[in-house]
């Protein structure tokens, strides 16, 4: 047979695996439900998907004004898909498709459609290189082929592409680390090495430092375990490793610099919870959703023979290891970056159990046959026993059964062939490993993840409703911005299911934005400088301005829409009901200041923190807040605290000394104020709450009209703020309700405002001759300084990049109000231009270019060093 034909016969095996590993999700995408989570791959994979793609084929590459309030697009999307290799590739093949007018233009929807056919690709290529970096260590095609296979079609590979498919990417560049790690051992040649960095560090950072630690742990293995008789020195291993790896940085460091940096300035609170040493919950051979170990495995494991075989040993090693560390939380916190413990590297495991696989199936003709009987019959009883204990037999599910069964099949096969060593039998075996896995991981699709987790309810249907994509919603939301031609107007919206990042969805500026990595100003803007209550707590994420009619102006939030069937929606201060249409009604802020403010009024940012919330919007408003500034105005005490005029009643409970316990199902605080209520038009009332109960439930805050959710405290989406501001409508009495138990509610404060604040700035002269032209990563001002100014800022949060020029002359990007751009400007005519640039991408460009070059010039020593050799050159 020749190569040619072997290759496309091995390319149709490895394409067949992958689509009947995926017969039950390509099914249920013929029938409209799509393989997607329902939590992370509505709200992040696919509007990121489509956000990206949008940015990218109209030629942003930098930075997104559509995400949040602004973001650049590798600090803080690097982690999904800025450089994911795959993503990019899919984005090129769908741009062709849709200029060519095949497909029309992609949205989130069709991101979900596609997701099934781009894992079956995935897969495919995952088989395709691992099997071709087995075969380089000398195991025989169809063994290398069959462990491949086990690698790829894994539970972990499942969970990853369901819930963050851009993780499962990271199983393409293990094989292609391995084979770098063997170039060098083997042959001393490290150019496979540098590619494989390279790869690895410049399309995820996150999953680049889990294949880092794999790879070093593979590295000491093999300095333990030799498997050829000549192979490079420990030195001149460590020399290709360390230059190698260096190089293969450095051309990665343009998508790693960036969202490493993105990740440090990030803010998510430390994990407080006491981290196990272990903990064997899970179950490996029957449910597990990281690590379901095959049949074939837990049979090998018992053939004591197959260890004196150094790769054997070498693959057996690494995966009891690895099996060991996936019951260690506390492993699971180190590979997630010494954060919460999460299950995350176990695809690790499952390359080298199929490197083991690969390896013997082709001792197996060598095994004696009393080890043959020994191994199934220990391995059946180890089913046995976890079926039994782990109560598998009594879950109402055919998912145990289908797994023992598999295993009985697997085991029959395995002792049948090495009984009578037919290669008929043999053939049988391959099958039985290769078509029982796929089939139980097809069962293992549909209990765990579509049934289980709810991933059967991602349908068109769904998506294309009031919670995602509605039409109804979209053509209103288009109506309005057909009329606004002004800068970045942003309407405050996140459908009816409440989901972030609908503005990504629907295509409109939003408010809100969620990510698991955010610019930290925005988010300790919300956690700690303005107290700005996002109606439920968790991390990564920024919501809306909580019903404060100051934030809303000042931030460009111009419009509000709501659901007419949801009465009891609150319309803040100054929004006067805009546009409508049967289901939905868009309010227009009528006190929104421009894009553009300028001011001489500079506030301290260290004053400014000492003073009610109120008064801290309000001097956003009437000014500029700066750090340490050289001269700083006064604010006047415009609200100040009034609880002192107010009488603070505990309902249904007792109150003394800042601690609440609450003995019926509700109860808390009323704070009254009688008549001093009528001099304001909204109160601010602020206080420090916390469940003394740590292990009690998530709970419910009721201020009055406004409601907010409360995590539990062994939630990892907990913020850890505490410190709580809600706005009401101005009223004779505020109150607190909380279900029953016992709290520390403290440090209450009460304030007023009346908006004169805001009514001044909103009728205040603007430039009226303000031109503001924004293009990708650049925003362009002209205006005339008239009153003099000296100061600028912008509703665009500050972040490392951005640099700006005022008349041609640099100046510095000063961070305004807490986290806004500004900077200052001078008398009369202003041409300012603001660029942003992912950090340290222009030194992490030159490096990258230097370390291609060298490399490459490395790579020509090498091969004339070679070539002049008596050693034929393998590359």
């Amino acid at each position: 047979m020749n190569n040619k034909r072997k290759i496309t016969i091995l390319v149709a095996a490895a394409f067949a695996a992958a689509f009947f590993s995926h017969f039950f999700f390509l099914r249920e995408w013929w029938n409209e439900s799509y393989m997607l989570g329902p939590n992370d791959g509505l709200n992040q994979i696919a509007p990121f998907k489509e956000l990206l793609y949008n940015e990218y084929t109209n030629g942003n590459f930098f930075y997104s004004f559509s995400f949040g309030m602004g973001a650049g697009i590798y600090s803080q999307l690097g982690y999904y898909y800025s450089t994911n290799l795959v993503y990019l590739f899919s984005v090129a093949v769908v741009f062709l498709l849709d200029t060519t007018g095949i497909i029309d233009s992609p949205d989130a929807l069709f991101w979900a459609q596609a997701n099934v056919w781009i894992s079956v690709l995935r897969v495919t290529a995952i088989i395709l290189i691992t099997t071709a970096v087995f075969r380089y260590m000398r195991i025989q095609t169809v063994p290398a082929f069959v462990g491949a296979s086990l690698y790829a079609v894994s539970s972990i590979y499942f969970r990853h592409v369901v819930f963050w498919e851009f993780f499962a990417d990271a199983m393409l560049w293990v094989p292609l680390l391995i084979f770098g790690v063997e170039k060098i051992i083997r042959e001393k040649q490290p150019a496979w090495f540098v590619i494989a960095v390279a790869l690895t560090v410049f399309s995820n950072f996150y999953f680049a430092y889990i294949n880092l630690i794999f790879i070093g742990m593979y590295i000491l293995a093999r300095w333990l375990i030799r498997l050829e008789k000549k192979e490079a020195p420990l030195k001149k291993q460590l020399k290709h490793y360390t230059l190698g790896g260096l190089l293969g940085f450095g051309m990665g460091s343009p998508g790693f610099i960036p969202a490493a940096y993105g990740y440090f300035n990030n803010y998510r609170p430390p994990y407080e919870e006491i981290i196990p040493l272990w903990d064997f919950s899970d179950n490996v051979l029957f449910t597990s959703l990281t690590l379901l170990l095959p049949a074939i495995f837990l049979l090998f494991i018992w053939i004591g023979s197959f260890y004196k075989n150094k790769l054997f040993l070498l693959f057996a090693s690494i995966s009891l290891f690895l099996i060991i560390l996936h019951f260690s939380p506390l492993a699971g916190s180190v590979f997630n970056g010494f954060s919460a413990p999460r299950n995350r590297f176990e695809y690790l495991a499952s390359f080298t159990i199929g490197g083991m696989t690969a390896v013997g199936l082709q001792l197996l003709t060598k095994v004696k046959k009393s080890q043959l009987i020994a191994a199934g019959i220990l391995a059946l009883i180890t089913y046995a026993v976890v079926y039994a204990v782990g109560d598998i037999a009594e879950e109402n599910t055919n998912q145990g059964l289908l797994v023992l069964i598999q295993a009985v099949v697997t085991a029959a096969a395995f002792v049948l062939f090495g009984w009578f060593r037919r290669p008929a039998l043999g053939y049988i075996l391959l099958l039985v490993i290769v078509i029982g896995n796929i089939v139980v991981l097809n069962n293992h699709q549909r209990l765990e993840l579509s049934e289980g987790i709810g991933v059967d309810g991602v349908t068109r249907e769904y998506i294309l409703s009031g919670d995602y994509m509605n039409e109804e919603q979209i053509r209103l939301i288009n109506r309005f911005q057909a009329e606004d031609e002004t800068t970045l107007p942003r309407l405050d919206w996140r459908g009816e299911d409440v989901r972030n990042n609908i503005p990504l969805i629907q295509g409109f500026y939003g408010t809100s934005a969620y990510s698991s990595i955010q610019n930290q100003k925005m988010l300790f803007l919300y956690y700690e400088d303005l107290e700005i209550d996002m109606e439920w707590e968790s991390v990564s994420r920024y919501s809306g301005f909580g019903d404060r009619a100051n934030l809303y102006s000042d931030l460009r939030g111009k419009y509000l829409m709501h659901a007419k069937e949801n009465e009891d929606e609150v319309v803040p201060y100054g929004f006067e009901k805009y546009m409508e249409n049967d289901n939905y009604v868009i309010y227009e802020n009528t006190n929104v200041l421009p894009f553009i403010q300028t001011t001489r009024t500079i506030y301290d940012k260290e004053e400014i923190l000492n003073r009610s919330i109120p008064e801290r919007e309000q001097a956003m408003l009437s000014g500029i807040i700066l750090e340490d500034p050289q001269e700083a105005a006064t604010l006047p005490d415009n609200s100040p605290d009034i609880l002192d005029e107010a009488e603070v009643v505990p309902v249904n409970g007792d109150y003394s000394n800042g601690q609440l316990t609450i003995t019926e199902e509700e109860g808390g605080l009323d704070i009254v104020l009688g008549e001093e209520s009528e001099a304001w038009e909204d109160l601010y009332v602020s206080f420090y709450l916390e469940n003394n109960d740590q292990n009690a439930p998530g709970f419910l805050v009721e201020v009055n009209e406004f409601r907010t959710d409360r995590k539990p405290y062994d939630s990892l989406y907990r913020t850890g703020v505490k410190d709580i501001t809600v706005r009401v409508d101005s009223a004779d009495t505020v109150s607190i309700r909380l279900p029953e138990g016992s709290y520390t509610l403290d440090e209450l404060e009460l304030a007023g405002e009346t908006y004169e604040t805001l009514e001044q700035a909103a009728a205040s002269e603007t430039h009226e001759d303000e031109e503001v032209t924004i293009d990708g990563n650049r925003m362009s001002l002209q205006f005339d300084n008239t009153e003099n100014d000296t100061h600028l800022t912008l509703p665009v949060p500050h972040e490392l990049g951005w640099s700006v020029k005022v008349n041609g002359e640099a100046r510095e990007v000063l961070e305004t109000n807490f986290a806004f751009l500004g900077t200052e400007i001078e008398p009369g005519e202003n041409t300012i231009e603001f660029v942003y640039y992912p950090p340290f991408f222009r030194i992490c460009f030159i490096v990258s270019l230097a370390a291609f070059i060298i490399t490459a010039l490395w790579g020509m020593y090498k091969w004339k060093q070679k070539k002049n050799s008596k050693e034929p050159f393998r590359y």
